[in-house]
């Protein structure tokens, strides 16, 4: 209702109150049909609209479940169910099983993460990640998560294909976006099974969440976009209808008409906006069309994106530019397709084949299409349909192509023998040549055979399912026998599997590895470990064993008694220094031989238990073992054999060698603790017949250890006295009985022991002699003696001894030009002239090496240093001694001095002697 204002606004204007209300009524009429048309087109756009976004929707978690499905295919249920350490991320082990799921997340772009998890009780926790170990800056997290980490988001989807324990689960997606701490995903979720089928974790996908954003804002786009042109025809109706009431109701009808065709024409807008969804419903896959009369065809733009392009710079395809897409190897293929189709009455043309992506890899396409429009004479006109990229399906179906040939290859090369049995009746089903070249069987023979025609044991049990872990299934490894082809055994290491097949048939995988050489060869080893490998006799480890059970069957009243022999042998060290060791080892080897000859035969080998057994304990050391011992006394008879078997010359390189023994013997009597024992009194009885004269055996006794702690007491205190000036030296003067003078003095080494007070040179000089100390006492008594005399001639030069007597030793003139050289430089330090030293040599000493000992006197007596014998008379007493060596005394043993004056006969040997000294100059 207008006011009073409005109408004298009206009649001011010259417009009659009629007029008023009919343009009233025709604006309230138009804007009615407006209104009506409106919601007409919103309703024909929005239906479509929401039907799209549901199929969208829908399509994308199909899509997302096949991603996942292909990728539970890569995952080995081995390692996913094995490895459950977080130490245990990107070893070996994990590269190996993560590596084909990365080859996928690689090959398939929108693809962000792949990863596996487990259920452990309420949580989850991961355990594979496709993604590469790097720090995520922006989200301040790892890229890739860690082995066994924990899962905190909470996700229905994977709750669904994880399942709930009663339930298996099941491959699901998610619906709407997800955050966690690596971003904003989508993921689809499949479970993962071993080769029994059971439930081992899930696996989960997921892609960018922007994809599906997008997918949802471009079908929202294409509804705006269907609204904008309706409304403008609906704003255009409108005001048509409005001028048509305005001119009158002659004009009605046409205005009628035209809102009748606008509105027609908005409903053909919405069936095409109706169609364009329909398309749109793939999501994920591209469309395409093709005219049969140009040869064009014309593809969406997600098609072009599958090739990395815009379909506005590729549309229209022509047949050149398809051939340039398609892979080479696949034209022929897809143009004879093409033909057959065009030629026959299929509905459905459906075709796989490669294209080139604008970055130069190739992808796998998926196309389906039909005829959508024919001629009068049924020619086809006009073709539709649909593209896939299969890529991801693609590669999941190379992988495990190549993981078929890679099993192939290692089952047919493999250098063990590998078989497929019946796991009920353990019929082979397939076996390799490795065991076929182990057992002498064919392929055809074996496969006729059951495990139990080869192996000497049935197939173990497996680890059972319910066992700690879940169980394996797996047997093995141990050890077992098995039968070749001709009866022979051979010695195998046996493990496997047991699963059941693709047709439910429970079968056993065996790894059957051919052990016997490295059986052989432990068994060579083990016996070489226990010989001794130059004389091939029993070595230290093996007589020591043979000894202590002697010992326990000694013990247990099994074995009467036993006895251990230990030989050293005499001057070994002189033949190694002077011969070498090649002529060492040799005359080691004819001691072996002899020692084998010397006791009864078979007794030297010990290959029976508690026979005898001879071995080389070290260096010049043999130790004997008599395990048949009679009596005591029977120990000692043995021992002589060995001396006279011993006793003759050694022909080592052609020059004949001497070396006598010394034994020393232990019985059981004097043995019964351990071999470590019985061994050490043997050798202590061993010195002792060393100290007896040596070429002789001694019987161990308990006096023994007395007088060897005495001996390794002295050596010690020895060793320390030198250290610490603890040695004196006296002097024996020389005097001439005509005169009564002094003419000489004869050094003499003392030891007074701060604890046992004086000790005797005959006791402590064999000591010293034995340990290398000699050689040391020798240069501290020429040093002595020589600075002694030098100040007897500073202090009173007419009444000092002309000379200095000092002892040499055998290891001394062993130094050859060694000493020569001590003796120089101590002459050279003292001041002392040398005609004023006499160097002593007794007889035994000059006769062990006379050639080498001749030439050192020489040398000597150049120097000007005088030479003595000393002891003459206890030795071979050669007279071509006399005349050939350089001495200029001649100290006639004390034996033979001490009884002259009561025996005549010894009074004429010594005028004898003397005369004959000097009748040689």
């Amino acid at each position: 209702m207008h006011t009073s204002s409005e109408q004298d606004r009206s009649k001011s204007l010259g417009q009659p109150p009629a007029a008023i209300a009919g343009r009233r009524r025709a604006l309230w009429e138009s804007l009615g049909i407006s209104a009506a048309a409106l919601c007409v087109v919103i309703a024909g756009v929005a239906g479509p609209a929401l039907t799209s976004r549901d199929s969208i929707r829908l399509n994308y978690e199909d899509h997302l479940i096949s991603l996942a499905e292909a990728a539970a295919a890569l995952v080995d249920p081995s390692a996913q169910s094995s490895i459950r350490r977080p130490d245990e991320i990107n070893d070996p082990q994990y590269r190996r099983a993560v590596a084909p799921l990365r080859r996928m997340r690689k090959a398939v772009p929108e693809i962000h993460y792949i990863y596996t998890v487990v259920r452990d009780g309420r949580q989850v926790r991961f355990i594979l990640d496709a993604a590469d170990p790097k720090l995520d800056r922006r989200r301040g997290v790892d890229d890739q998560s860690g082995v066994w980490q924990k899962y905190d988001g909470h996700d229905p989807a994977m709750q669904e294909a994880l399942g709930d324990g009663r339930h298996p689960g099941v491959a699901a997606a998610t619906q709407e976006p997800l955050s966690d701490a690596w971003g904003t995903f989508m993921t689809g979720w499949a479970p993962l099974r071993d080769r029994q089928g059971r439930q081992i974790g899930a696996i989960g996908v997921d892609v960018d969440a922007r994809v599906y954003v997008a997918r949802l804002a471009a079908a929202r786009n294409l509804a705006l976009i269907g609204i904008a042109p309706a409304g403008l025809l609906i704003m255009l109706l409108g005001f048509i209808v409005y001028r048509v009431r305005l001119r009158g109701m002659s004009d009605a009808e046409a205005a009628i008409a035209s809102a009748a065709a606008a509105l027609r024409a908005a409903g053909a807008l919405a069936d095409e906006r109706r169609r364009q969804a329909t398309i749109l419903e793939g999501a994920d896959v591209g469309t395409w069309e093709l005219d049969f009369s140009s040869g064009s065809s014309i593809i969406c733009n997600r098609t072009a994106a599958m090739l990395g392009c815009r379909a506005v710079d590729m549309n229209p395809l022509h047949g050149r530019t398809w051939r340039a897409l398609v892979h080479p190897d696949d034209w022929y293929a897809l143009r004879r397709a093409f033909v057959l189709f065009r030629r026959g009455d299929q509905g459905m043309f459906v075709h796989e084949f490669r294209l080139r992506h604008a970055a130069g890899a190739w992808i796998w396409i998926l196309v389906r299409g039909k005829v959508i429009e024919r001629d009068a004479a049924q020619r086809p006109l006009r073709m539709a349909g649909i593209d896939l990229d299969i890529s991801a399906r693609k590669l999941a179906e190379s992988v495990l192509r190549e993981n078929e040939l890679k099993f192939r290859s290692l089952f047919e090369l493999s250098p063990v023998g590998i078989a497929l049995s019946d796991a009920k009746s353990g019929r082979f089903m397939q076996v390799n040549e490795a065991l076929l070249a182990s057992s002498g069987y064919s392929s055809e023979e074996l496969l006729e055979r059951s495990y139990q025609d080869v192996a000497t044991s049935a197939i173990p049990e497996a680890e059972p399912v319910s066992a700690p872990g879940g169980g394996s299934g797996r047997y093995g490894p141990y050890e077992t026998e098995c039968r070749r082809r001709d009866g022979s055994r051979f010695a195998a290491l046996l493990s496997g599997i047991r699963m059941t097949d693709a047709g439910g048939r429970a079968v056993v995988w065996s790894i059957v590895q051919d052990i016997s050489q490295r059986k052989a060869l432990e068994a060579a080893l083990s016996e070489a470990a226990r010989r001794d490998k130059l004389t091939g006799l029993a070595n230290r480890a093996r007589f020591m064993e043979a000894l202590q059970a002697a010992i326990d069957r000694v013990q247990r009243g099994v074995q009467a008694r036993y006895a251990v022999l230990f030989l050293d042998f005499d001057r070994f060290k002189l033949v190694n220094d002077t011969l070498g060791h090649t002529a060492g080892d040799e005359l080691l080897r004819q001691i072996g031989r002899r020692l084998r000859t010397a006791l009864r035969t078979g007794d030297s080998i010990g290959a029976v238990e508690c026979g005898n057994l001879v071995g080389r304990f070290g260096g010049d050391e043999f130790l004997i073992l008599i395990n048949d011992l009679q009596s005591p006394a029977d120990a000692e008879v043995i021992a002589e054999r060995l001396l006279n078997t011993l006793a003759p010359l050694y022909d080592v390189g052609g020059r004949e060698v001497h070396s006598s023994a010394s034994i020393g013997i232990v019985t059981s009597d004097h043995g019964r603790s351990s071999a470590e024992e019985v061994v050490r009194n043997a050798d202590v009885a061993m010195y002792e017949a060393k100290r007896a004269g040596r070429a002789c055996s001694v019987v161990f006794n308990e006096a023994m250890h007395t007088r060897l702690s005495r001996h390794v007491t002295i050596e010690t205190s020895l060793r320390r006295a030198l250290a610490e000036h603890g040695l004196s030296v006296v002097y024996q003067p020389i005097v001439e009985l005509n005169t009564g003078r002094i003419v000489s003095a004869e050094a003499l080494v003392r030891w007074n022991h701060p604890d046992v007070g004086p000790i005797s040179p005959s006791e402590f000089i064999p000591i010293a002699e034995e340990s290398d100390l000699i050689v040391a006492i020798g240069d501290f008594v020429l040093r002595q003696a020589c600075e002694a005399l030098v100040a007897w001639r500073a202090a009173a030069e007419a009444s000092a001894p002309r000379t200095v007597s000092v002892n040499i030793s055998q290891a001394e003139l062993a130094l050859g030009r060694r000493l020569l050289e001590r003796v120089k430089e101590t002459l050279n330090r003292t001041g002392l002239p040398p005609e004023c030293l006499q160097l002593e040599v007794t007889e035994r000493e000059v006769v062990r090496d006379p050639k080498a000992t001749l030439s050192l006197m020489h040398e000597l007596r150049r120097l000007g240093v005088k030479l003595a014998m000393d002891d003459f008379g206890t030795g071979t007493s050669s007279l071509g001694m006399l005349r050939d060596y350089p001495f200029d005394m001649i100290k006639i043993d004390r034996s033979f001095v001490k009884d002259m004056t009561v025996n005549g006969d010894m009074l004429a040997v010594i005028h004898a002697t003397v005369g004959l000294v000097e009748n040689l100059g």
